[in-house]
């Protein structure tokens, strides 16, 4: 009887001290995989554990991912760029207010892509060129911001890049705004050859782990925690021996 009252009483102490946290079912290289671990979830899990809790990584897609840390379904989210609006329902590592570079997963590149007789043009201020919309990944909402400040129309009418890919063969679309990591890797085959990467890079944003409001006023210390762990292990030599090795 003591040892089933003990257990039980164990078992929900590793209850209470597991985190859930999302990653994107799309690959986000070099930082999420969802089959496997990218440099975020390395740096997650051992932070995370250093902060005294367990993390318990679920794959979704992305819009499932913020649906449901705003829901208070899962505690966190790996890989968030600092989007406005996420900030109502999401906690991030601030500085003055706002997102700490220092506290964030590393850094997410979106270049444009375009085909090479289209005549788009990008200047790092202006896309020029381009008579129909430029799509992106579906639910990325830091890259539609991003091309609505500049009176870009945009439309996010493919959940993947490879589809993304697909649509500017076939000339669906002038240009597509897709991860750098994602482009390098297309334009390598032989079938996206006609295909070019426009510089400057289109976007580059810090990704962060967020916490739900909710799971950040109840565990502050794990939370806090956890994020200085992140930027700890991110600033030693075995990091930067090991992040290569998680790049893909």
């Amino acid at each position: 009887m003591k040892c089933a009252f003990l257990c039980a009483a164990l078992a929900a102490a590793g209850a209470d001290a597991a985190v859930t946290l999302c990653v994107s079912d799309r690959p986000a290289a070099p930082l999420t995989f969802p089959d496997h671990e990218g440099q975020a979830q390395y740096l997650v899990r051992s932070a995370v554990r250093a902060a005294g809790a367990e993390p318990q990584f679920v794959v979704l897609p992305w819009r499932r991912c913020i649906e449901s840390v705003k829901a208070g379904q899962v505690d966190g989210v790996l890989g968030v760029q600092a989007f406005q609006a996420y900030r109502d329902f999401v906690r991030f590592p601030l500085k003055n207010g706002v997102p700490d570079r220092a506290l964030s997963l590393g850094v997410d590149t979106w270049v444009v892509v375009t085909t090479a007789d289209s005549g788009v043009s990008w200047d790092g201020k202006a896309l020029l060129g381009a008579n129909s919309p430029v799509s992106y990944p579906a639910g990325v909402n830091v890259v539609r911001q991003a091309l609505d400040a500049l009176a870009i129309r945009n439309a996010d009418s493919a959940k993947t890049a490879l589809q993304l890919m697909h649509m500017l063969k076939a000339e669906r679309y002038q240009a597509v705004v897709i991860r750098e990591s994602d482009a390098r890797g297309f334009l390598a085959q032989d079938e996206f050859k006609s295909l070019r990467i426009l510089a400057p890079s289109f976007l580059v944003s810090d990704a962060y782990l967020v916490f739900s409001n909710e799971y950040a006023q109840s565990n502050p210390a794990v939370v806090q925690a956890t994020w200085e762990g992140i930027r700890r292990i991110r600033a030693t030599r075995e990091w930067m021996e090991l992040a290569p090795s998680l790049a893909k």
